[in-house]
């Protein structure tokens, strides 16, 4: 009897755990800029935070278009699990959220957030291919460089 008793103890402690582990996973969220909606919502790895991480060490200008936020394309709202210190000639802050725009047919640009919320518009010399192929995305009019 105290054999099951304790087997019950440790399943349910496994399974409480495993749902705990489950709540905490990142959501990456990829938003339809035409539908205004979120239209999928995939779980995070550590290799998108990795690419995430090296696209914002590319970071090589500051976005000085009109319209940072297009009419037309995709945005892909990444949070990060640990919040990423970037220092260079634009920006001095720590990062915990990027969103990777997707313009119908320009190259992405990347807005990040910073501390007390703020954001900020850049351009980066990073491939997002990686990103997208594990997200399972492939934006139509894509510019390639």
């Amino acid at each position: 009897m105290v054999r099951k008793i304790l087997s019950l103890v440790v399943l349910l402690t496994l399974f409480i755990f495993s749902l705990q582990v489950n709540a905490k996973a990142i959501q990456i969220e990829i938003f339809h800029i035409n539908k205004g909606k979120v239209i999928k919502e995939e779980p995070s790895t550590d290799h998108i935070q990795r690419e995430v991480v090296t696209i914002l060490e590319g970071i090589t200008d500051v976005y000085r278009g009109f319209e940072p936020i297009p009419q037309k394309g995709y945005m892909v709202k990444i949070p990060l699990e640990n919040a990423v210190e970037v220092k260079n000639k634009w920006l001095n802050t720590s990062v915990n959220e990027v969103i990777l725009i997707f313009p119908e047919y320009e190259n992405p640009h990347l807005m990040v957030f910073g501390a007390e919320n703020s954001h900020y518009f850049f351009h980066f010399d990073t491939s997002v291919d990686e990103i997208l192929s594990e997200l399972g995305l492939r934006f139509k009019g894509q510019r390639k460089e």
